[in-house]
């Protein structure tokens, strides 16, 4: 007999205004949450290292609105700014193991986000700071992102090749923010993750609304670009350059060519999506305790991005999530508070629903 399937309810949260507001608009949301609820009650014990001073002068110089944005956190969930800092910020960030794929073709940028579901933060957050990029996308301890869109169009997303050792430097889902606050084009995407330190390793790809797709192979001390008319990527370094590093890569390996096959032949947005997320797909998480717990699909040149939580979202239309997001940064608030679906369902389908207000 077949598991039985469990339900994954994702929030979509929605702020605007400074960075201080935004982070107290954040920690009101979270706080209503399970795991905000679970959050408040614990006591939280700083590791013997920590020294807030030595945090705050890294954002300063590299995240300087993320500190303001923290500050309103810690104000909205009435916590010490310490605790604020090590829990959302750069060393609370650190990732887990989980495997992602992503296909980049005809301005087109598919991703399959891959995870253990306890591990997972549930959230979308889509914010429009003062003095930064809006933009929409998967979030992780409230400040960092594991992937998104900005209002220029550049969509990005963040695929684990080795989280050990760790070296100093910033954490993939605060680079992944980094770049969707700051960046237009794939060009200054590289620019700025070619700058910036990298405690991990990881793989970053990135289209804009140029159609301009780049796979940036990223470590401490060590930054490749891989370019292309079309892309795919997965959890594994393929340029000479850093190849040595990798680790076990066989199922990383295995996924690339149908990856790779969806981008030779340009597929559309909608195309894309339902082989992304199709329970049957070779691109989809299915075993283990990891699951393909979203699947993202963009248009950067359109400010279009395609929202499934599980597998088979698009089977019924209704089942997607179709943000039009330069509405949304003209003002215009999405009508949809939450996502619901369901995991461990193997091959059978599934339909979703949404929460309207």
């Amino acid at each position: 007999m077949a598991p039985a399937a469990k339900t994954l309810r994702v929030s979509i949260v929605q702020c605007r205004g400074t960075p201080y507001e935004v982070g107290r608009a954040q920690a009101d949301a979270f706080a209503l949450t399970r795991k905000g609820k679970a959050f408040l009650r614990r006591k939280v014990k700083l590791p013997w290292w920590f020294n807030v001073k030595t945090e705050e002068r890294a954002f300063r110089a590299y995240a300087p609105a993320l500190w303001e944005e923290i500050g309103g956190i810690a104000e909205g969930l009435n916590i010490p700014m310490e605790h604020a800092v090590a829990f959302f910020g750069n060393d609370g960030l650190r990732m887990p193991t989980g495997g992602c794929s992503a296909v980049m073709s005809g301005g087109v940028y598919g991703r399959n986000y891959d995870f253990w579901p306890r591990g997972y933060e549930a959230r979308f957050a889509l914010v429009q700071v003062n003095g930064s990029y809006a933009s929409i996308g998967g979030t992780h301890q409230l400040t960092g992102r594991l992937d998104g869109m900005n209002e220029h169009g550049l969509t990005i997303g963040l695929h684990l090749v080795k989280a050990r050792p760790r070296s100093p430097g910033l954490t993939s889902t605060l680079l992944i923010r980094r770049v969707l606050d700051s960046c237009a084009t794939t060009a200054e995407a590289v620019d700025l993750l070619r700058r910036l330190r990298h405690a991990m390793q990881y793989n970053y790809s990135l289209l804009d609304a140029g159609g301009v797709a780049v796979v940036v192979e990223a470590g401490a001390g060590a930054v490749a670009v891989r370019a292309g008319d079309w892309l795919a990527c997965t959890n594994h370094f393929q340029t000479p350059q850093l190849r040595a590093l990798n680790r076990r890569v066989a199922h990383s390996i295995d996924r690339l060519p149908p990856l790779e096959g969806w981008a030779a032949r340009a597929l559309s947005a909608e195309q894309t999506f339902k082989a992304l997320n199709f329970p049957a797909s070779p691109a989809f998480h299915n075993y283990g305790n990891a699951q393909t717990l979203h699947t993202i699909v963009s248009e950067p040149s359109k400010r279009r991005l395609l929202i499934g939580i599980g597998g088979d979202a698009a089977a019924l239309e209704e089942d997607m999530l179709d943000v039009d997001f330069k509405r949304w940064v003209d003002g215009e608030d999405i009508p949809v508070t939450q996502l619901k679906g369901q995991l461990g369902l193997g091959l059978r389908r599934l339909r979703r629903t949404r929460v309207r207000r």
